[in-house]
């Protein structure tokens, strides 16, 4: 079954290997191909994860025009992934970047244990922040190159508190503790509480 996501004005689908090698063709910068690359071989060495490596195209539904793509770089791991977009410089401002960015964490939330949907920026790309921040990430972090890195998870709220929750979408089962010193989660984790005091909070999902 064909894998597709479709927002108000756009439709987002995997590229095929020959749509990747089609894209490293036409794209002028060394090293967006190498990256894209990276991509068509991950696919083809991890084919039961493809669709966590393969770049989805953005084509506007009504002209079916391509005006850009986004993706994951590579499968979950540690409960996160990491997005990464891009539009043709003719479409950029028209808020399709922040459309696909929406319907694809939204969509990546729904995968199995997936909890924290992750991006990385360039300092100087204000635009690309905006992006981040209208889907719902916030800062969490800068790394090792100055590069702003962001997340998202779906919030739990309490009064006075602003807490990013781990393990919630874990199916079949309920809320797990969250202790104040973050314990267990990870130094990678911890800057994900904002707030004065973590919370406990139990709840069994739906199933």
């Amino acid at each position: 079954m064909k894998t597709e996501i479709k927002t108000k004005r756009l439709t987002l689908c995997p590229m095929s290997d020959a749509e990747i090698e089609a894209l490293i063709e036409r794209t002028p910068s060394d090293e967006l191909r190498a990256a894209y690359g990276e991509m068509l071989s991950g696919g083809k060495s991890d084919p039961e994860n493809r669709v966590w490596y393969a770049p989805w195209s953005m084509v506007l539904k009504d002209a079916q025009e391509y005006v850009g793509d986004l993706g994951f770089k590579g499968p979950v791991k540690k409960h996160a992934v990491e997005i990464g977009y891009g539009v043709l410089p003719e479409y950029e401002g028209q808020g399709y970047t922040t459309e696909a960015v929406q319907a694809m964490t939204q969509w990546a939330f729904q995968q199995k244990d997936v909890v924290f949907v992750e991006a990385e920026t360039d300092p100087e790309n204000k635009a690309s922040q905006r992006v981040l921040e209208k889907c719902g990430f916030v800062p969490d972090r800068t790394t090792g190159g100055g590069r702003p890195a962001f997340c998202a998870g779906e919030p739990a709220f309490q009064p006075g508190i602003h807490l990013y929750a781990v393990w919630y979408r874990h199916r079949y089962a309920r809320w797990t503790d969250v202790r104040p010193d973050g314990l267990g989660l990870g130094a990678r984790h911890q800057s994900r509480f904002v707030g004065r005091r973590a919370a406990r909070q139990c709840r069994k999902e739906k199933t």
